[in-house]
């Protein structure tokens, strides 16, 4: 019957190969309860540096291929522009904009993976950014373009104006313009053929008519000029004071000045003074 392993034997192996050969005999022995010759023939007979050789070569083997592995998961990694995709989230500032649950499944990237990148890299806040500047940036060409066509309509209507008062002024060149008078004589009645025509006639007296009729003209010319560039006139100006003092007590009962009425009269008052 062939001598029964001794139990121990193995377990001196697995003590030196725990502490990579580094152990003596003698320690081994002590700890096994065996002399130290018998753990020396266990050491020569099984060769345990072969057995140790083995075993780093093997550990080396799969630390190269874990190596191997991780270059491979970092090149397919490093073949991601992360650039792009990144410039595709923080651009999309649509009402419902591209996740990242989005992102992950169209580049075929880890969830977790591009979570974290976009943590890291300020993804959401960068978003928040480009959406505020293109907000202020569409707010400020909007107010341009409104700038522009308010200029050119103000522009339009002073161009107007002008040549409206030009052409008054044209006109009270004639010293005789103030008196003349215009009459339109007909001839012939009735349902027969009859004959119109205009006759200028100038007089001694003043056309009252047309001299007020030319000073309103001119009042509403320069109104209409002082409105387009924002100049309020003293009787818009006493009017929308007047507005604001009663719209802020109205409890408070205010006596209208005479301001308004004196503005008007005014133009009389001068007319009425030429004529004594």
């Amino acid at each position: 019957m062939p001598r029964q392993r001794d139990p121990r034997r193995d377990k001196a192996f697995e003590i030196w190969k725990k502490h990579n050969g580094n152990i003596t005999n003698r320690a081994i022995a002590e700890q096994l309860g065996v002399p130290e010759k018998t753990v020396g023939a266990w050491k020569s007979r099984d060769e345990w540096d072969n057995k140790l050789k083995v075993i780093d070569c093997s550990t080396t083997k799969n630390e190269c291929s874990t190596t191997n592995n991780e270059c491979s998961t970092t090149k397919e990694k490093d073949d991601i522009s992360w650039v792009e995709i990144e410039n595709e989230y923080v651009t999309d500032i649509r009402r419902k904009p591209c996740t990242l649950e989005e992102l992950s499944k169209k580049y075929n990237i880890p969830f977790q993976t591009i979570k974290v990148y976009a943590a890291k890299n300020n993804w959401t806040e960068k978003r928040n950014q480009h959406r505020t500047n293109v907000v202020q940036k569409t707010a400020e060409k909007t107010a341009e373009m409104i700038s522009d066509d308010l200029s050119a309509v103000t522009a339009r209507h002073l161009r107007v104006s002008d040549k409206l008062i030009s052409i008054i002024e044209e006109a009270l060149e004639d010293e005789n313009e103030l008196y003349k008078y215009v009459e339109k004589l007909r001839q012939g009645y009735g349902k027969g053929a009859f004959e119109e025509s205009i006759v200028v006639d100038v007089k001694d007296a003043l056309n009252d008519a047309k001299l007020l009729n030319i000073v309103q003209s001119l009042e509403k010319l320069q109104k209409m000029q002082r409105q387009t560039l924002g100049i309020l006139d003293a009787k818009d100006q006493h009017k929308i004071e007047m507005d604001k003092r009663k719209m802020g007590d109205d409890d408070t009962e205010f006596e209208d000045d005479g301001f308004l009425d004196a503005l008007d009269g005014k133009v009389k008052e001068v007319w009425d003074d030429e004529e004594a």
